[in-house]
């Protein structure tokens, strides 16, 4: 297969066919495809060890509430928003600190930039903003890696980047 780039980040006065042969092969759609599976482990192993954290944090914060306090849809409604917020934090600082969430390190997955280098603090910042734009509408920006052409989750196409195996 060959694939064609067009770059409208820069000014390109005619289409450069040779520049998608040149591509690494992680940039692919079927190289991100044969990665879903681990991606989907990956991230239900990190949406896994975030819960772990927050429950022992909400047991914890709940054993300290007056007596009279209940628990209503108001208190379930923070919790709930504290756990997104706490989701985006970790996507942001493991982004940041190693290109890989320790999920991805399990599968051996690190988020590259398009030249296959680890992401630079700026793209890994931008990615944890697509973290957290994948998180608020429950999750959807990690779903639409199933069907995206190119099998990119919100997160990387807001920066750019891919999954490589290592």
């Amino acid at each position: 297969l060959k694939r064609t780039i067009i770059d409208i980040s820069q000014d390109q006065s005619e289409l450069d066919f040779d520049e998608a042969a040149l591509s690494p092969p992680f940039t692919f759609p079927e190289y991100q495809r044969n990665l879903l599976s681990d991606r989907l482990v990956s991230e239900m192993t990190d949406i896994g060890i975030v819960a772990a954290v927050y429950f022992l944090l909400i047991a914890v914060t709940y054993l300290q509430m007056p007596e009279v306090a209940t628990f209503d849809r108001r208190i379930a409604g923070i919790y709930a928003a504290g756990f997104l917020l706490m989701m985006g934090v970790y996507f942001l600082l493991f982004m940041l600190s190693a290109s890989q969430t320790p999920g991805m390190k399990l599968r051996q997955l690190v988020a590259v930039s398009r030249d296959g280098v680890p992401l630079e603090p700026k793209t890994a910042c931008m990615r944890g903003f697509g973290y957290f734009i994948s998180i608020v509408p429950l999750m959807l920006g990690f779903v639409w890696a199933l069907i995206d052409p190119e099998q990119l989750c919100w997160g990387d196409k807001v920066c750019g980047t891919y999954l490589k195996k290592l």
